[in-house]
């Protein structure tokens, strides 16, 4: 077998040194760059454009349903006003972990349109739950995103 053909995985003891083979430094570092490629791919960039992000206030539309909501992941910025305009399909009580003091648990009715309105103060990841009417228990149906400005 040629010696350049051989795929070594384990660096080799060579006069009683340690020496790590090129051959696997360089495939060590494809496989860690194709892995940070595929892993940046499956994490969404949310954050709201830098335009957006410097608007003293932001508008976002909501659709709740009775298992999910669209858009599901909404973003802003840090120190925003946030009006947040829910056009509900379901009968239920709303909330966001995390914002409970300036949003709180809100009833929703199947057809209507609400305003909630609140200052995004913290920046973090902060599940919204719904709890319909016929099951008290709830589900996650979206994260909001705060982002630093």
């Amino acid at each position: 077998m040629c010696s350049h053909a051989r795929i070594l995985v384990w660096p080799r003891f060579n006069d009683d040194r340690l020496v790590a083979p090129l051959e696997v430094t360089i495939r060590t570092t494809l496989l860690l760059s194709v892995i940070s490629v595929v892993l940046a791919a499956c994490v969404a960039d949310t954050r709201p454009d830098d335009a957006a992000c410097s608007a003293p206030t932001i508008e976002l539309e909501l659709t709740v349903r009775a298992d999910d909501m669209v858009p599901s992941n909404p973003s802003v910025c840090r120190d925003q006003e946030v009006t947040l305009v829910i056009s509900a399909q379901v009968d239920g009580v709303i909330h966001v972990h995390g914002y409970d003091t300036e949003l709180p648990a809100t009833e929703l009715s199947n057809g209507d349109e609400l305003s909630l309105i609140f200052d995004a103060s913290r920046s973090g990841q902060y599940p919204i739950e719904l709890h319909r009417l016929e099951s008290p228990q709830g589900i996650n149906v979206g994260i909001l995103t705060v982002h630093e400005p």
